[in-house]
């Protein structure tokens, strides 16, 4: 029985490595579906259809006349007249105006791609949480076997007179105390369900295939390396780039819309043919071209749309700034969290082994009865401890490599 007890732990650590193959596929469908990703990419697409907008010159003015009573000219009389006017901006204003329209696409994709980045890490990390509970769940349903285990063997002791009743029933409340547990964990199930559903866009009914183990993510560059890689490549410092040169093309446009403005148009002047006289060019119709100039008189109200414009720029750098440093904040955490990780990872890895080695020692003199049930209780809890731990270390490694992918607009390996 000795034998059959440490085999249940030595299959404990034979965890192989499973393809994470499922885990690429929720990613890739959560992109596809997710409706809050949709939104910002419904977003860009339209801050990009404003842009043929800004570019566009005011609409052609068409005016059409009919003279009631008809003026008498010296040709003949007036009868209608047909007017065409075209407004056009000061010289580089529409170019401006399309200029900061496009910027604020820009910026709208730096912020969909920063959500889409976000939600890719959203995904792997409820996965993730899933993952340590399914763990958790199947190590905890091993610990509670193994004490039923215990259990008979500490009954037959018993009944051989080799130990009191009191081992069977601290081992009854070690397995109560078990069962108790796993039913909390399966009571976890539906709130990760519940959330990876939401980000999926859709309602989860299929099982989630979870590996037995996570792998180890590969080395990361030097720190410094990933901070210039972040101030380079993160949306969110990406989009407040964007943000400034918009703010900056306002400004030129609102400086340029205290320039003049001109308007060139024709108007056709239809007239009737006189009957009481003959005259060289009788009834001949007028054609009147026209040029009209636009001087904005007040132009405190265009200074004023420069300097808010430029203002806002001054905001947009400030926020950028500000935004810089609290990204640095969180890549110096992570950072941290990924050695604290592999820390642990390797600490609750050796622990387990040596929990383990334990166990089977304290097993064997507890059937020798060269030891109480207190101990082989006692190596128990502390193999579950470290085995979680250690499942517990592996998960927070991944997740903070993942975040620090995030943060650098890395693809996620």
């Amino acid at each position: 029985m000795r034998n059959m007890i440490i085999a249940v732990f030595l299959m404990l650590f034979a965890m192989p490595l499973a393809a994470q193959q499922t885990l690429d596929e929720l990613t890739s469908e959560a992109l596809r579906n997710n409706e809050a990703l949709r939104a910002r990419m419904a977003r860009y697409e339209a801050a990009r259809a404003q842009a043929p907008q800004a570019a566009a010159l005011p609409d052609l003015k068409l005016g059409f006349g009919w003279f009631a009573v008809p003026v008498e000219t010296r040709l003949g009389p007036q009868r209608a007249t047909l007017s065409v006017s075209q407004s056009f901006p000061w010289f580089g204003t529409l170019g401006a105006e399309e200029d900061a329209a496009m910027a604020r696409a820009r910026q709208s994709f730096h912020d969909y791609t920063d959500a889409r980045n976000r939600l890719v890490y959203e995904v792997r990390d409820t996965w993730y949480r899933m993952y340590v509970l399914e763990r958790s769940i199947a190590l905890t349903g091993e610990h509670l076997r193994l004490v039923e285990t215990l259990r008979g063997l500490a009954l037959t002791r018993y009944e051989a007179g080799k130990t009191s009743f009191s081992d069977v029933l601290r081992l009854d409340m070690q397995r109560e105390e078990l069962r108790t547990k796993l039913r909390t964990l399966e009571d976890s199930r539906a709130p990760l369900r519940q959330e990876l559903s939401r980000l999926l866009g859709r309602d989860i009914r299929e099982a989630i295939v979870l590996p037995d183990s996570l792998g180890i993510p590969p080395a990361l560059p030097e720190a410094e390396q990933l901070r210039a890689r972040m101030a380079e490549h993160n949306p969110r410092l990406r989009g407040f780039e964007e943000e400034q040169t918009y703010w900056e093309h306002k400004s030129s446009a609102a400086r340029r819309m205290g320039y003049p403005s001109f308007t060139v148009g024709v108007t056709y002047t239809a007239i009737d043919p006189r009957d009481d006289a003959t005259l060289p060019d009788n009834g001949r119709d007028a054609v009147i071209p026209q040029l009209g100039v636009s001087l904005p008189l007040f132009g405190s109200r265009y200074s004023a749309m420069e300097e808010q414009a430029q203002l806002q720029r001054e905001a947009a750098r400030l926020q950028r700034s500000d935004a810089e440093r609290q990204l640095e904040t969180r890549l110096t955490e992570r950072l941290r969290d990924v050695r604290d990780a592999r820390r642990r990872f390797e600490l609750n890895t050796r622990l387990a082994q040596l929990a383990g080695n334990t166990y089977g020692a304290v097993l064997s003199e507890y059937s020798a009865g060269a030891s109480r049930i207190d101990d082989v209780i006692a190596v128990e809890r502390d193999l579950l401890r470290y085995t979680l731990a250690r499942e517990e270390a592996r998960a927070d490694l991944n997740r903070a490599h993942d975040y620090l992918m995030y943060l650098t607009a890395q693809e996620t390996e």
